[in-house]
């Protein structure tokens, strides 16, 4: 397909994104949500996944045309409609560097960089890295990849644990949440994976007595793990 094409069909999806934005939801996005909304129209994440839906995918093309649009929405879009098997490292490195939210970075790692070959590996590689999102991203597809549902293994994910150790010191909320989030999934998955993390949660705490960042990261974590609400819904997981 023709470049021009393909900016053409781009185009046009930006315009329907365009139509069902509003005034108020980018402000509810920036006021309530806290999200980054300098290139953002103002669209819910709810009419882009209607969007998208009546669309063949993957469509490669399509989601580069979209990304590079800068769009916050369309660059939603793009990881809804991006072929995980043509996303090389340079190009998943060059989304995660521009990524500048913590919403697009969360779907991001759901939509498209958990489903990547060998995604455990390059949420390592990621989390390694200074930039804020990009350890984000990498903590992000940890926790996407620890959800019931996700045919992670046990031994893949209790590997994962040092580096939630290692980095719940992190000072800034877009990344310790990030950590806390994947051990609170971790904990969550199954009855076996409950003890790991709770034992993961024990060493933080033990190692930062006084890093507040990485005490929150622990003990949000096990005051969840060890709730009744909880406790009942994962023995029941297999």
């Amino acid at each position: 397909m023709s470049s021009a094409l393909i900016r053409s069909r781009a185009q046009e999806m930006l315009a329907r994104i365009k139509r069902f934005s509003s005034p108020a939801t980018k402000k509810q996005m920036r006021e309530k949500f806290g999200i980054q909304t300098e290139k953002a129209l103002g669209t819910p994440v709810t009419t882009l996944r209607l969007l998208v839906k009546g669309l063949p995918r993957p469509d490669q093309e399509l989601a580069d045309a979209l990304w590079d649009t800068g769009v916050h929405e369309a660059r939603i879009m793009a990881s809804m409609l991006a072929d995980p098997a043509q996303m090389t490292y340079p190009k998943l490195d060059e989304w995660a560097k521009e990524l500048n939210s913590w919403d697009i970075c969360d779907l991001c790692a759901g939509n498209l960089f958990s489903k990547v070959k060998n995604p455990l590996k390059l949420a390592e590689r990621w989390i390694k890295r200074e930039e804020e999102f990009v350890r984000r991203a990498g903590f992000a597809v940890i926790a996407a990849l620890a959800v019931p549902r996700a045919k992670t293994t046990e031994e893949e994910l209790i590997k994962m644990l040092p580096l939630i150790k290692n980095h719940a010191c992190d000072p800034r909320p877009m990344v310790h949440k990030a950590v806390n989030w994947a051990l609170r999934n971790i904990g969550k998955k199954n009855p076996r994976l409950t003890p790991k993390a709770l034992a993961c949660a024990a060493e933080i705490l033990d190692l930062y007595e006084d890093n507040k960042a990485a005490r929150w990261v622990a003990s949000n974590a096990v005051w969840e793990l060890k709730s009744p609400q909880i406790k009942a819904m994962v023995a029941k997981r297999k």
